[in-house]
């Protein structure tokens, strides 16, 4: 999966991540690899229930508060948000591509790659892999979210900045339970 340089260390062509390669770093990636498919998968549920407050059939209805479909697997997500995704081929292309990373990482990724992580040159490209399959998911949410979720929410009204100033609000009231003491109007500008 990952392209390597002529000097044979793979590439991390926008030098998000810490160019580091050691044990800690390797396991450090998976978990936010694993974490940028959660949110993908989180996206395509919102996706999916934005999309049937707009259609109001009762299909929609069920998975607007349907619990299970909080236990649905990526790739029934991916078959539900068809019909609203399937008019954006290169969308469909992604989620299905991070679909198949996806179900790797969780299922095969160390009993196929542990070896990796005796050398030096193994972690690299093992780092690099995973770096590749982080950027991967986060272009497919953010696609997912320009192309599908954006248009729906506009449709109801919901501009990105209500989005924004909702994500702000729900991460103070989390500053201010876990750390009261700290927490200032001032830590929250971000």
């Amino acid at each position: 999966m990952t392209e390597l340089n002529v000097t044979g260390v793979p590439d991390d062509p926008d030098g998000e991540y810490d160019s580091a390669t050691d044990e800690k770093t390797a396991y450090a990636l998976f978990a936010l690899a694993a974490y940028k498919a959660n949110v993908l998968e989180y996206s395509l549920i919102n996706t999916l229930r934005i999309a049937n407050i707009i259609t109001g059939g009762k299909q929609g209805e069920r998975l607007i508060d349907d619990p299970e479909l909080f236990k649905a697997t990526m790739g029934k997500l991916i078959r539900f948000a068809k019909p609203y995704v399937g008019a954006h081929p290169e969308v469909m292309d992604s989620l299905y591509e991070s679909l198949k990373r996806r179900n790797y990482l969780i299922h095969h990724f160390w009993r196929d790659q542990i070896h990796d992580m005796f050398s030096e040159t193994g972690r690299a490209k093992l780092c690099a892999d995973l770096k590749a399959d982080c950027r991967l998911f986060t272009l497919t949410e953010e696609r997912l979210s320009e192309r599908v979720f954006d248009p729906l929410a506009r449709k109801l009204g919901i501009t990105p900045e209500m989005i924004e100033a909702q994500y702000a609000k729900e991460r103070r009231e989390a500053m201010k339970r876990y750390d009261p003491e700290s927490f200032t109007a001032e830590d929250d500008s971000d």
